[in-house]
């Protein structure tokens, strides 16, 4: 099969596309990665998307119409995407659309419940590209009692597991999570969590500090130092000291909070403010590991992978932090650094096409295996 995978983050920071060749194995599929490529949102869509997940600004209204400018986003994307590989339609048997997360409610006050929304309609999408498209992954993992996140765990059980290496796969994307690969091999005793804010709170205070999207190479985290007061208010949120399975998202350590920290500390050298955040980042990874990890000591490998592996700040005090393990990012060991979601994605809609489960409990709390993700079927021909 011939698949394209699509996936844009928290971060908002682009739409990435994964062309991909898919052969079924005796356990696991193989799969060869074609071409890959991440688009910008055009900047009125994302200033809507922004809109989107403020409280004050968002409207049942906008929500409607984003979800199907959203797809109408992602089929151009996909058109471009297949002129430039010099395919059609046609060729590509299923897209795996993650979708645009706005909100997640893994644990609700008492007058909501546990729900998650994730917009760019996979039948839109589906129609306008006349390719199935498979979506909407979280919904079934919360409907059997999990928090529809992480749901990578499944994917990184396919493509890292080690029978001799106790391995953490560690994403740094909008939020942090990882999934803990037990050499044993075992799929029922792998440990998966958000850690907590990855880059999100670090380009939130990027673009309104110095007008950049990101800090590219960690530069200005390098030339700064830490402000013990703001380090020490986030570390803590409460999120850091409750129990796996957890997830989270921007409705913590997102745009709004981190606005509110910044007015707080507004007469803070600026450089100080992007080095503590790139702290948080780093130390919310390493002390989940520390707190619930079975046995910090016995990690052999840590791969990191997201935009924070491009990030040689963060990288270098990863390694500091955790001096007696192997610290790699996916690109060291053969794999990609910027479209492991990607594929991660890509591999659980194959799977949801076999009708096969493919979320795990043990890092969702579901209370069963599931199938996750919708089905949008066209008729062809």
């Amino acid at each position: 099969m011939r698949a394209i995978s699509i996936m844009s983050g928290t971060s908002f920071d682009g739409i990435d596309l994964l062309l991909a060749d898919i052969e079924k194995g005796e356990k696991n599929p193989r799969i060869q990665i074609l071409s890959t490529k991440t688009y910008s949102y055009e900047s009125n869509l994302k200033t809507k998307i922004v809109e989107a997940v403020h409280h004050e600004k968002s409207n049942s209204r906008l929500l409607c119409s984003l979800n199907t400018e959203i797809a109408e986003a992602y089929a151009a994307c996909v058109l471009d995407f297949l002129n430039n590989n010099r395919l059609s339609t046609e060729e590509i048997d299923f897209i795996a659309s993650h979708g645009q997360t706005i909100y997640h409610i893994p644990n609700p006050e008492e007058y909501e419940t546990r729900s998650t929304l994730q917009l760019g309609d996979g039948s839109v999408l589906a129609n306008l590209l006349q390719i199935p498209v498979v979506s909407n992954f979280r919904a079934a993992d919360i409907a059997a009692g999990g928090q529809g996140a992480p749901l990578v765990p499944y994917a990184h059980f396919i493509l890292f597991q080690e029978q001799t290496k106790n391995r953490v796969i560690q994403n740094i994307g909008g939020i942090s999570n990882l999934t803990y690969l037990p050499k044993n091999n075992v799929k029922s005793q792998i440990i998966a969590f958000d850690n907590g804010p990855g880059n999100m709170m670090i380009d939130c205070a990027m673009k309104t500090l110095f007008d950049q999207n990101f800090d590219r190479d960690g530069l200005i985290a390098k030339k700064g130092k830490r402000i013990e007061a703001l380090y020490n208010k986030v570390l803590q949120d409460s999120y850091f000291q409750m129990t796996p399975p957890k997830s989270t998202g921007r409705e913590r350590f997102g745009n709004d909070v981190t606005d509110q920290l910044l007015q707080i500390y507004q007469t803070e050298n600026p450089n100080d403010i992007i080095s503590t955040l790139t702290d948080i980042t780093v130390d919310g990874i390493v002390d989940s590991y520390q707190r619930f990890l079975p046995d910090f000591n016995s990690i052999d490998e840590v791969i990191v992978c997201g935009g924070g592996a491009n990030n040689p700040t963060i990288i270098e005090r990863l390694k500091k932090r955790l001096p007696s393990i192997n610290v790699f990012t996916a690109d060291e060991i053969g794999s990609t650094n910027d479209y492991l979601e990607c594929l991660s994605f890509l591999i659980l809609g194959y799977q949801t096409l076999l009708y096969e489960p493919n979320n795990v409990p043990s890092a969702t709390g579901a209370k069963r295996e599931v199938i996750l993700g919708q089905i949008s079927p066209i008729k062809r021909g």
